[in-house]
């Protein structure tokens, strides 16, 4: 469960990604450096009962990643046809600059089920940037509602990506 959550997290900063590059232009690349980059993400998870042993709601995980200017104009591609057609999903509160991206998105699935998610992503520098995602969900299975906060940090390592394929994305510390 505990990973499931971290992936939704990395899908969020994708989605902040993807608004900022509908924003400036066809699937444009950020202001940043292609090449090998490393993110870490924390997650704080309240409002589960009975989690599995190990599955704690606190969870830290680094991961790299190859991105280049194709394999971000397909990440942005596929994040715009993966959306299921029994989510609705709605963006408000944009705000953007050159050094700054903030939005909400409300999502709401067929089976009754509410999220509720604020990103706010800074570019610190080419080489540098960081961002929070809170996110809270509502839903029948769930005795109250369950929230996210995160953050993410990530650096630009090099421009040689090694053996991670463009697009690719590898844990470096695999629980």
């Amino acid at each position: 469960m505990k990973l499931q959550f971290v992936g939704m997290m990395a899908g969020m900063m994708l989605v902040a990604a993807s608004v900022v590059a509908a924003q400036t232009g066809a699937g444009s690349p950020p202001p940043i450096r292609m090449g090998l980059w490393q993110s870490e993400v924390s997650v704080n998870l309240s409002g589960m009962e009975n989690l599995p042993p190990g599955a704690g709601a606190d969870h830290t995980s680094v991961h790299q990643s190859c991105m280049t200017p194709d394999s971000w104009k397909k990440s942005m591609q596929a994040m715009r046809g993966q959306q299921p057609s029994r989510v609705n999903c709605t963006t408000a509160n944009m705000q953007q600059d050159s050094h700054r991206i903030a939005f909400d998105e409300q999502c709401t699935a067929e089976q009754g089920y509410n999220t509720n998610v604020h990103v706010e992503m800074f570019l610190d520098s080419q080489e540098a940037m960081h961002g929070t995602a809170a996110v809270k969900m509502t839903g029948p299975a769930f005795q109250r509602p369950i929230s996210m906060n995160s953050t993410i940090t990530s650096k630009f390592l090099s421009k040689d990506c090694g053996d991670i394929k463009p697009g690719e994305e590898r844990a470096v510390n695999p629980e």
